[in-house]
């Protein structure tokens, strides 16, 4: 299933990431895993946290151990080499450390569970997903931490899937809404430059910084303090109309606000990201920038291979299955939902009316 669509689209590192603790990662994963060893598929596994015990350490709850099979390519910490019941042989030292210890990528003697701390550095992984390559792996598989999406990020990893579940929220609506709002920053269409006269592109390209692109194909460049973004905005408006918006770095509440309050003023400004990674606000926020702008792009896109869907919560609480998977695909729309624990996949085309994108 998982396999499948990566192979198609020719992709060599995929990441998980979850709308929080105990949604059904790791299970996910581990699915993808099991996929690989039964198509004899090379691959290399790191995180950008913790995973694998056998006890999360918030909550006390058991979680999924994971299993690799020998010949595994793995980026794992002094510690697990030390600790873990089958021998992982050395190939070669990162150079990276952790709290576990020196990072080393190994190579799998025997089969068997595994724990894996990698680091929290999407700049390391990069460099640990290549090693790995040169290894033999043909697939890097990322599992995410808590509340850390920038494994998601086209820099990163090719691709990724989303995972979500009961512990989210227990209210299925409440669930829904804050997954619906993950799914549509992630997928982000990218940018579509209607100025004859200027290549968006190449601007943006060119520039570390965040940039303001007026009516007249004027460039200005903005601090990088992201709450002074709001002040210099508005300086500009008052002398022309905004047609771009370029933020290079973390999306937050006080900008799309701002969007919000001079929705006039800027009924016609795209806002240009890197990717749906960097937006950190909440989904009231997103929601009612959506209905009162909603013109926003990225400058490289993600691959949203999938979102996955646990039913059940540590804390007891359960959504009806089937119910809950069709309701996840009706809201997001062209995105393959799957509950693997209970083999339920749905799949369900909707005509997105959302202004996203370039007018």
């Amino acid at each position: 299933m998982f396999l499948d669509a990566i192979t198609k689209k020719g992709y060599q590192s995929i990441s998980f990431i979850g709308m929080a603790k105990n949604v059904g990662k790791t299970t996910a994963f581990n699915y993808l895993l099991k996929e690989c060893f039964q198509n004899d598929y090379p691959i290399g596994i790191a995180s950008l946290g913790r995973d694998g015990e056998k006890k999360d350490l918030i909550f006390a709850c058991d979680k999924p151990r994971i299993w690799i099979e020998r010949g595994t390519i793995a980026a794992v910490a002094m510690e697990t080499i030390i600790q873990n019941n089958f021998p992982l042989e050395i190939l070669e030292d990162t150079g990276y450390s952790s709290s576990l210890g020196q990072i080393y990528i190994t190579k799998a003697k025997g089969s068997g569970y595994v724990e894996i701390a990698t680091t929290p550095s999407s700049r390391k992984m990069r460099h640990i997903i290549k090693l790995m390559k040169a290894y033999g792996a043909r697939l890097i598989i990322v599992d995410g931490a808590l509340d850390r999406v920038s494994s998601s990020a086209p820099e990163v990893t090719d691709c990724t899937i989303l995972a979500t579940g009961a512990s989210l929220h227990p209210s299925m609506e409440q669930v829904i809404r804050r997954t619906t709002a993950r799914v549509q920053q992630l997928t982000l269409p990218t940018i579509k430059h209607n100025m004859s006269f200027l290549n968006i592109n190449e601007v943006i390209e060119s520039s570390q910084s965040p940039l303001i692109i007026g009516q007249e194909g004027l460039v200005v460049t903005m601090g990088k303090e992201s709450l002074s973004y709001e002040k210099q905005l508005f300086s500009f408006l008052n002398k022309q109309k905004i047609n771009y918006v370029y933020i290079n770095g973390a999306v937050v509440d006080g900008l799309l606000k701002f969007f919000i309050s001079n929705k006039w003023s800027l009924q016609n400004t795209t806002l240009i990201i890197k990717n749906g990674s960097n937006i950190l606000v909440d989904h009231l926020t997103w929601e009612k920038y959506l209905k009162y702008h909603g013109n926003i792009s990225v400058t490289k896109p993600i691959n949203l291979i999938a979102l996955t869907c646990n039913s059940t919560s540590h804390k007891g609480d359960t959504f009806p299955p089937e119910e809950f998977a069709k309701r996840l695909s009706e809201s997001i729309g062209d995105t393959t939902v799957v509950d693997v624990a209970m083999n339920i996949k749905e799949r369900v085309k909707v005509q997105n009316n959302l202004k996203l994108g370039c007018i």
